[in-house]
């Protein structure tokens, strides 16, 4: 999670009584004392790691290659222009809910909905 959508992520669980899910990897960033302190605070919120060592489980990995298939063959001169073909890449799957769960699914993780 980029470190301005964490912010923003504090701040709708802190009037929210919907209960909401985090599911991570077990990377270190995700275990600092600030993001532990926050957690806190938010009993509504749960928290799932995902195994270690086994992207093959990572529903990330399937959005990643997702969106690397999509530019495969794109022409990319400059870092900008990757930059902007990546984040059209993501904000494509946002709009796509239905290939979001398909990347949980395959990844063996069961979802009825994201959002």
């Amino acid at each position: 999670m980029p470190k301005n959508c964490w912010s923003d992520w504090n701040a709708l669980n802190a009037t929210s009584k919907v209960h909401s899910s985090l599911i991570w990897d077990r990377s270190r960033t995700h275990q600092v004392n600030r993001v532990k302190a926050s957690l806190e605070k938010h009993p509504n919120i749960h928290v799932e790691c995902l195994p270690a060592y086994a992207p093959e489980l990572y529903p990330e990995e399937y959005c990643h290659g997702n969106v690397k298939r999509r530019m495969k063959n794109a022409i990319l001169h400059s870092k900008i222009e990757i930059r902007s073909s990546l984040d059209q890449g993501f904000a494509r799957l946002l709009k796509r809910p239905d290939i979001l769960l398909s990347c949980f699914q395959h990844a063996g993780l069961k979802l009825n909905r994201l959002w």
